[in-house]
């Protein structure tokens, strides 16, 4: 099985907790290759990955992060200033990885292997080239982004790739001819890319593969009330999702005060970073330091003590109304392709 992971040095420590989950839950597995584009990592950093490697008995490469926007000639804007377009490694990994691999399965640094990936790495994907979990995404995004009524939007923090057919397609090429018409502006980055490109292509997995954070917070009418998606899981498909976990995207969440990985944070998957975390080299280190500004700790104050029916009707109003007003202007704004009314 090969395994792709991309992380800076910043984001090291919370990736070897991925690998060490990957390794744990995976050891009836024969073969794993882990694959890390790396971003800077310190020689101190690589060194402590590789020694997970020598613990289990397994293989990690280290490939330097190439500039994909420069290489590709994407024009990328920023949407935020945390956000790198690092993340656009992903989208052509059929160009970066050695020519041997013709399977995948990409993982971000923040997920969780909570179970064996044998039978997610022998999917049969029925001749498509990607396979993904549906994003709990409303309709009016999908009109955003231009996608068919067939397509479903899935996250790209997990993707099963076929890198023959992905190549074959040229896929690459697809993607640098959607961000150029955009300009550069694509907000959520490569997972809207993903899904523009793909459309319906993408074959849809059971999401207990991206078992993502508001999935754990929220019961499936919660979900449903805040995002009103029309192409999503049904409540007993989330129940299996979130009762055995294979995967645990540990994504932001409003409901939720900071990641896992930061102190002060009441994830509901924090036991398990912690039991992961404490299988690494970083076993000794405290939680990453609480940085909240004031107003993020005023916002989270007032999420957690007010009634959750009105903090998710509010929150509702916002994500489909005041943010897609937003995206939609910036949109008009970079686009030389769309028409805007």
């Amino acid at each position: 099985m090969y395994v792709v992971y991309h992380s800076s040095d910043s984001f090291a420590q919370v990736t070897a907790v991925s690998i060490v989950s990957l390794f744990e839950n995976n050891k009836e597995m024969q073969d794993i290759e882990v694959f890390l584009i790396e971003h800077d990592i310190s020689e101190e950093n690589q060194d402590r990955i590789q020694s997970l490697a020598k613990k289990y008995s397994r293989t990690i490469s280290f490939i330097p992060m190439p500039d994909i926007n420069k290489q590709q000639n994407l024009g990328l804007q920023s949407i935020k200033s945390t956000w790198l377009y690092d993340s656009f490694c992903r989208m052509y990994l059929d160009e970066i990885l050695p020519s041997y691999v013709d399977r995948v399965l990409y993982l971000d640094g923040d997920v969780l292997v909570n179970d064996s990936l044998k039978e997610l790495w022998e999917t049969d994907l029925e001749g498509k080239c990607a396979a993904a979990v549906t994003d709990s995404l409303g309709e009016e995004y999908y009109e955003l982004f231009g996608l068919s009524q067939t397509a479903k939007y899935c996250n790209s923090g997990v993707i099963l790739i076929d890198l023959k057919k992905w190549h074959e397609q040229e896929i690459g090429k697809k993607v640098a001819k959607y961000v150029r018409e955009r300009n550069g502006y694509v907000f959520f980055m490569e997972q809207t890319v993903l899904n523009a490109v793909l459309d319906s292509q993408l074959y849809i997995l059971h999401p207990k593969y991206n078992a993502f954070t508001l999935m754990l917070c929220l019961s499936h009418m919660e979900h449903m009330n805040l995002r009103k998606p029309k192409r999503f899981y049904c409540e007993q498909k989330i129940q299996e999702a979130v009762g055995h976990p294979c995967l645990i995207h540990l994504t932001t969440c409003f409901f939720t005060v900071n990641r896992a990985w930061i102190a002060n944070n009441n994830h509901p998957a924090r036991d398990n970073y912690i039991q992961y975390a404490k299988l690494t080299p970083w076993q000794n280190e405290p939680l990453l330091p609480d940085t909240r500004g004031l107003k993020k700790r005023f916002v989270d104050f007032f999420v957690q003590h007010l009634p959750k029916s009105f903090v998710l009707a509010f929150a509702g109003y916002l994500y489909r109304n005041s943010r897609v007003s937003r995206i939609r202007k910036e949109i008009c704004l970079h686009s030389n392709t769309l028409k805007c009314n």
